[in-house]
């Protein structure tokens, strides 16, 4: 052979070598993500998809992933299948033991995107990147990542809005958000040049729903976007996951189909069959699939088959509901419907919330025995529940709960008074632990049904009772004289309404009973009182009704045997807490009647008799303004009642008079402050809400900390005749010579020198005062004028960088840490110089800040030009 011809041979054998070569590395990643779902103990099993071209030689048996511990591992592929005449979904599947808790990011980066993706300067050249932020957490529990149902590979028409929704579904039922986040390339950073698709109005994703809509795309072309979606259980991070997705748009007349549904509530063991509705004014049939939790559960699933049929059409969703799917939150069903387009099949989404609730608890008996109260109802409502928590109240409250209203209403006026803890412990027994049992007071209990998931049923109907009235009932405990030696109150009570003589035979006597404040005994302070009336009065002198409450009660008695006691009742005590120009009152109440309303009368310094000032249903009343150092003095008038067997009264109660003086003891008010600076000067701007609260305001205090960590410390202050106000609004500024680096904030004093808390703090840092920019072109040509690279000045505070430069191929042809960059435009293997053109950067800025060194990023453009 000649060495002409070898040569050629050789060079034809090269040729081919490379050919093969870039066949194998050929493009074809489109969309893809990671999930997974927990196996055991730090074992989890891991699911990477991906999507390519069909056509595409390159082809990818086995993938490497990187499991964020510092290991990784080759897995082979499980399924490679078409999903379209060009699209090939390719899953590997795989499980890892991670050697510890912790988080870790798992990934997976391919050479090569598609060619030609609009969004992504010269794709071809840029790695596809996915990850799946996974938090191994004993305290949480073993996870597993929502499943996306939804392909991440869909089509949409210049010019008409673009839906899309992942389809995510969760099965431990965390709470999920959605974010559109930049597509990332090599070693995951953020592609250069990279930006979200262009919109004639917009393009977003809700973060509660999941619904990217794009309004609309201007241009054909295959656009990829990134969605980031987030996993969150209590409050708590606790996954991540970013989908990386293709859209191809394409010129075309057709707008996307429209669903009709309803969202829906029923009770367990509801049928349900909702009525689907399909339009579309541009195409001929329409097909309507649906995913969603209630699909998937392993008991009694709903029932719904993708249908195609001619639009308009209605079909309809089946779901036999059964106790066990009763939960706190909504099912969430996705309807997708795709048309059949003559150039592009579009598709829309609707959302359906559908809450199963649990049904009421069937109220049997309310049984009083003796002093308690035996509450029975019958275990009607699921028997997946897990307790019941039942609730009492003073008096009837006949309500029904709204449409899906679950657990007690908070305004219903009943409260909390004990649980059961098993779907069979049905009988409670009411013995005035958390709220006192009173005679002669209608009791209505209601009983709601709990679940492990914490679920709740609706309320059941009320059931009512009363104690047997058996015992004397106590009308009067009121205060007749205020005194600290020779205080009167007024006791009074009435005959027992239920005697049963054949048990007890008379004659009766009662013996009365008293403890005063804090005092832990009752002791007798009558002999024997005969039962000659239904109504017993009596006068208790030489007391203390300035300092002390006094509570009484009566014991019921024939012979020698204590048939009954009454129920205690304590006099009314008033406290006034004075404060500036005003006289908080606050009295305490514990009488076994029920009081409708309390009247306040006050007396002033100067005046002939008490006048009323207020009427309420509270125990706490303000009275509002008043005058500074003078006296005023006050008592509390209640009107009561008992509503059984019969209504007795009203009768009325007086607290013990209490004199007072209001005092200048308050701050004035906490104004709003907004602190800005231009870094060397600072700008105070605060703001009462009245022209009266600005008046309170004497002095002014300016505090200051050079760090988060720090203490605030008085810089400067000022008397408010000083700062310049328009209304109710100052201003004052601060001047330094320096950059100021901190933490800012004020404090307000009144002429009594009582100072206000201080206001929120402003925190300045360093980089919201400097100004680090790039410029985005430079002429290295040799001149003197413009040669090298380098930021604006001038510029303060910058420790270092990360800088890295890229060609259009995404090659990086320069990287530097100095803050200066001094780049002159020759690549940093070859140190040749550049050719003309665009070149993108991608730049870590790091920082002094409040917190310590931090960074920022900057990313751009810069354009050689020679």
């Amino acid at each position: 052979m000649n060495s002409r011809v070898g040569r050629y041979c050789k060079g034809l054998c090269t040729l081919l070598l490379l050919c093969v070569a870039m066949l194998a590395n050929a493009t074809h990643q489109r969309a893809g993500e990671i999930s997974y779902r927990y196996i055991s103990g730090l074992t989890y099993e891991f699911t990477i998809t991906t999507y390519t071209y069909s056509a595409s030689p390159a082809d990818r048996p086995q993938i490497e992933v990187f499991w964020g511990d510092g290991s990784s591992s080759i897995i082979d592929r499980t399924l490679k299948q078409a999903i379209t005449s060009s699209i090939d979904i390719n899953v590997y599947v795989t499980q890892h033991t991670f050697s510890a808790a912790g988080t870790f990011y798992v990934s997976f980066e391919d050479p090569n995107r598609n060619a030609g993706i609009v969004n992504i300067p010269n794709s071809v050249e840029i790695p596809f990147y996915i990850e799946t932020m996974i938090v191994i957490n004993p305290f949480i529990g073993g996870n597993s990542c929502p499943v996306l149902m939804n392909p991440p590979i869909d089509n949409g028409c210049t010019n008409v809005i673009y839906y899309h929704n992942p389809g995510a579904y969760d099965a431990d039922g965390d709470s999920l958000s959605y974010s559109l986040i930049s597509c990332r390339g090599y070693n995951g950073e953020v592609i250069p040049g990279y930006t979200l698709p262009y919109a004639s109005n917009y393009i977003s994703i809700d973060s509660v729903t999941g619904d990217l809509v794009w309004d609309s795309p201007t241009m054909a072309g295959e656009y990829n976007v990134a969605i980031l979606i987030e996993e969150w259980r209590n409050g708590i991070l606790i996954s991540s996951m970013v989908r990386d997705m293709q859209i191809t748009i394409a010129p075309c007349n057709n707008t996307p189909p429209e669903i009709e549904l309803y969202d829906t509530c029923v009770v367990a063991g509801t049928r349900i069959d909702l009525p689907i509705y399909v339009y579309d004014s541009t195409s001929t049939q329409a097909t309507l699939s649906a995913t969603g939790a209630p699909l998937l559960l392993d008991v009694s699933p709903a029932q719904f088959m993708p249908i195609t049929d001619d639009v308009p059409y209605m079909t309809h969703f089946v779901w036999q509901t059964v106790c066990e799917h009763v939960q706190p939150e909504p099912y969430n069903l996705l309807f997708k419907a795709q048309d059949n387009g003559p150039q592009v099949n579009l598709v829309s989404f609707k959302s359906m919330n559908i809450r199963v609730i649990a049904p009421a608890p069937k109220m049997e008996s309310a049984t009083p025995y003796g002093n308690t109260i035996e509450v029975v109802w019958h275990p009607d409502s699921c028997s997946n529940a897990v307790g019941y928590d039942i609730y009492r109240r003073s008096g009837s409250n006949p309500f029904d709960p709204d449409s899906c209203e679950t657990g007690m209403p908070t305004d219903a006026g009943y409260e909390w008074i004990g649980s059961t803890s098993a779907w069979s412990d049905t009988v409670f027994v009411d013995e005035g632990y958390v709220l006192p049992l009173y005679h002669a007071n209608e009791y209505c209990y209601r009983v709601v049904a709990l679940f492990a998931n914490g679920a709740e049923s609706i309320v059941s109907d009320e059931m009512c009772t009363q104690l047997f009235n058996d015992a004397p009932l106590i009308t009067h405990a009121d205060v007749v004289t205020t005194d600290e030696q020779n205080g009167i109150v007024h006791v009074q009570w009435m005959r027992p309404p239920e005697i049963d003589s054949n048990a007890f035979e008379p004659p009766y006597y009662y013996i009365l009973y008293r403890k005063s404040g804090d005092v832990p005994e009752f002791v007798s302070i009558t002999d024997t009182i005969a039962a000659m009336s239904d109504t017993i009065l009596y006068m208790d002198h030489d007391l203390n009704t300035v300092d002390n409450d006094h509570t009484y009660k009566v014991v019921f008695c024939n012979l020698d045997t204590a048939i009954e006691c009454s129920d205690p009742a304590t006099t009314i005590f008033l406290d006034i807490a004075p404060s500036d120009k005003r006289l908080p009152l606050n009295w305490s109440v514990r009488q076994p009647w029920n009081n409708v309303q309390y009247t306040v009368f006050r007396h002033e310094e100067g005046a002939t008799d008490w006048d009323t000032v207020a009427v309420t249903t509270n125990t706490t009343y303000t009275d509002y303004p008043l005058d500074n150092e003078k006296t005023y003095c006050y008592y509390i008038l209640a009107e009561g009642y008992y509503w059984l067997p019969d209504t007795t009264g009203p009768f009325w109660n007086r607290s013990q008079q209490v004199c007072a003086r209001p005092i200048d003891n308050e701050p004035p008010e906490l104004p709003v402050v907004e602190i800005t600076t231009d870094c060397y000067t600072v700008d105070f701007q605060w703001t009462f809400s009245s022209d009266t609260a600005m008046s309170d305001a004497w002095y002014y205090y300016v505090l200051y900390k050079p760090t988060l960590e720090g203490e605030f410390t008085c810089i400067d202050s000022f008397p408010a005749l000083m700062t310049d106000c328009q209304g109710a609004t100052c201003h004052h500024t601060l001047t330094t010579s320096e950059v100021i680096v901190g933490c800012f904030a004020m404090m307000v004093a009144d002429s009594s020198a009582n100072v206000t808390e201080m206001t929120d703090s402003t925190c300045i840092d360093v980089y919201e005062c400097l100004d680090y920019h790039l410029p985005n072109v430079f002429t290295p040509n040799g001149d003197g004028n413009n040669d090298i690279l380098t930021p604006y000045h001038p510029y303060v505070g910058i420790e270092s960088v990360n800088m890295k430069i890229y060609n259009r191929w995404g090659k990086r042809v320069f990287a530097t840490e100095d803050p200066e960059i001094r780049w002159d435009g020759t690549e940093e293997t070859t140190k040749q110089p550049c050719s003309d053109g665009v070149y993108f950067y991608s730049c870590d800025v790091y920082i002094q800040t409040l917190t310590g060194l931090e960074s920022y990023s900057l990313h751009g453009s810069v354009t050689i030009i020679r």
